[in-house]
């Protein structure tokens, strides 16, 4: 075996060596990652290495789990809707109260303001 064969054999050594160690060193990773099936199909996806049909599989079975589908749920109370009140009756009931208001003396309308003193000098 000549020196030049021997260089050449130990190269190709290297190379395969620095190939396990990377190979070892993905098998680590991968294991210490969550493999679950998304995580795998994840991963298939956006290896750009992938085969294209592939990674369009992977990201369609990883699709559901990822984005999840829109659905009806029930209301969280059981409401009842009163009927509306005719907008005649509600202008008729407002101006009757309105009137109401008006009739009171002012001291008395004073008193019904939140924050006012109510004519009694106090700012309760």
């Amino acid at each position: 075996m000549t020196d030049t064969e021997k260089a050449e054999y130990e190269g190709i050594i290297r190379m395969l060596t620095a190939k396990v160690e990377e190979l070892a060193a993905e098998n680590a990773r991968l294991r210490s990652e969550k493999s679950d099936a998304l995580s795998v199909c994840q991963e298939v996806y956006s290896d750009p290495n992938a085969r294209p049909a592939l990674r369009i599989k992977a990201a369609g079975l990883a699709l559901p789990h990822e984005t999840p589908r829109l659905q009806s749920v029930p209301p969280p109370l059981d409401l009842v809707a009163e009927p509306p009140e005719p907008l005649a009756d509600l202008v008729e009931r407002q101006r009757a109260r309105l009137n109401k208001l008006l009739a009171l003396p002012l001291s008395a309308r004073a008193a019904l303001i939140p924050g006012s003193n109510g004519g009694n000098g106090s700012d309760d």
